[in-house]
């Protein structure tokens, strides 16, 4: 029997059926990649949260890190800072441990530790302008690399930097190797409760609570509390565990968003070279591009306590010195803070430096965040501006009208972290007892 062979019809249908199966499979092929990912994310997170628990246990005062990776205000970034802490530890390699969803590979800071500042060394009570060279004088920022400098043998003192130079070729690639390629970089933000933990402040007066701001520092008058110095340090595991808010609900770390337009941006190429200083030294060959010059980088740490100023519109971060916190203090420990409207004393934690990354930044994108007790909790960027929205009363038309969408982010005020998933207050724990000796 003569065997009939397909005619041309025949085979157009059947690619036809193929093509339709194919692209029928292709969004659940990226849906379940994207999940994988965003699993990834999650693993991550919670291995973070263990190697802090881990510093915690060895820790004299009990505390969650050393600081914010960030080397102008706390530190030589492979000495200080929760990504140092993990790395220097063994718990963890955060620089090989990125989000796989962010196309961000690393921190703003590393600008920073190249020689261009994104943080002002003169505000935020910054630690290299108060607390001396103890912080700088450890680590790469004391020493050659590995034994070696761009100039011959490594000759320890403050601010060696292993002989290189801001902003120089040497500089770059000492970053690329010393910072980058050991591991002392991420692409998560740390949320301002687990590096600054709370203001430091003032009882008494008419203004009743207040932020202290030291006065050695007269330039510090940008707002935010921001600065090593001007907070009450890294979060411990005893405030944490005695505070009103549940430790569940206690931000650590999450889904970073880029730094803002004016920092972000790298300016040199983090990258292995065959002919750069250190494999000249090390006679090896490496070559690999990290980062690319000119790639948007993330932000190191949340802002802390703002206020929804309606009238320009505008997120506003605390104005020190001298701000009052009585109001803020006596609501926190009530569990009953209203709209974050300054004028009436209110605040709120500005938390746009997290992102809804998983999700392709539509509708339902979702953002992960480890909480002070180990778990990591998905939040859902409800209105699509990949923003996770805590309660600030953004109007959607004037913000439309008065053209500062991009300045402000939040598109609406819908609110996106309640209050009893993610606590947004300033203070974790109650500040006094009342006075009571008449």
């Amino acid at each position: 029997m003569k065997k009939r062979g397909f005619t041309l019809v025949e085979m157009l249908v059947v690619i036809a059926i193929i093509g339709v199966l194919v692209a029928m499979l292709l969004p659940a092929i990226s849906k379940a990649r994207e999940a994988a990912r965003a699993a990834t994310c999650k693993n991550n997170l919670r291995q973070f949260g263990v190697g802090m628990h881990l510093f915690a246990d060895k820790d004299p005062d009990g505390r969650f890190c050393s600081g914010a990776t960030d080397q102008t205000r706390d530190g030589c970034m492979d000495t200080y800072g929760w990504v140092a802490d993990l790395v220097n530890s063994g718990a963890a390699k955060p620089g090989e441990m990125l989000c796989p969803s962010n196309p961000l590979l690393g921190l703003e800071k590393l600008n920073d530790f190249y020689g261009v500042a994104t943080s002002n060394p003169t505000s935020n009570n910054s630690v290299s302008q108060l607390s001396g060279a103890e912080r700088y004088s450890v680590g790469i920022c004391a020493n050659g690399y590995r034994g070696f400098s761009p100039g011959g043998a490594a000759t320890p003192g403050p601010n060696y930097y292993a002989g290189t130079g801001p902003t120089t070729p040497e500089r770059a690639t000492l970053t690329s190797w010393a910072i980058v390629a050991d591991g002392y970089s991420t692409n998560y933000v740390a949320h301002w409760f687990l590096v600054r933990m709370a203001p430091q402040y003032t009882i008494g007066g008419a203004s009743g609570i207040s932020i202290l701001t030291s006065t050695s520092v007269p330039t510090d008058t940008s707002p935010g509390i921001k600065g090593l110095m001007s907070t009450q340090g890294p979060l411990t595991r005893r405030v944490a565990e005695n505070s009103f808010a549940p430790t569940s609900s206690i931000a650590l770390l999450g889904d970073a968003c880029p730094g803002d337009i004016n920092e972000s941006s790298l300016n040199f190429d983090v990258s292995q070279s065959p002919t750069d200083w250190i494999n000249t030294a090390l006679a090896t060959q490496l070559k690999k591009l990290w980062i690319a010059k000119g790639t948007l980088t993330v932000e190191s740490f949340s802002d802390g306590p703002a206020s929804y100023d309606a009238a320009t519109p505008a997120i506003r971060l605390i104005t020190k010195p001298g701000t009052p916190l009585d109001v803020q203090a006596a609501c926190d420990a009530a569990g009953n803070c209203g709209q974050p409207l300054g004028s009436n004393g209110v605040y709120m934690q500005d938390i746009r430096d997290f992102f809804a990354i998983h999700g392709g930044g539509f509708k339902g994108a979702t953002c992960n965040i480890l909480m002070a007790d180990g778990s990591v909790k998905t939040f859902v960027d409800t209105n699509g501006d990949q923003y996770i929205n805590p309660g600030f009363p953004v109007v959607n038309a004037t913000v439309v009208s008065a053209g500062v969408q991009d300045s402000i982010g939040y598109i609406d005020g819908i609110i996106e972290a309640q209050r009893g998933e993610m606590f947004s207050g300033a203070f974790l724990f109650k500040l006094t007892k009342g006075k009571q000796e008449l």
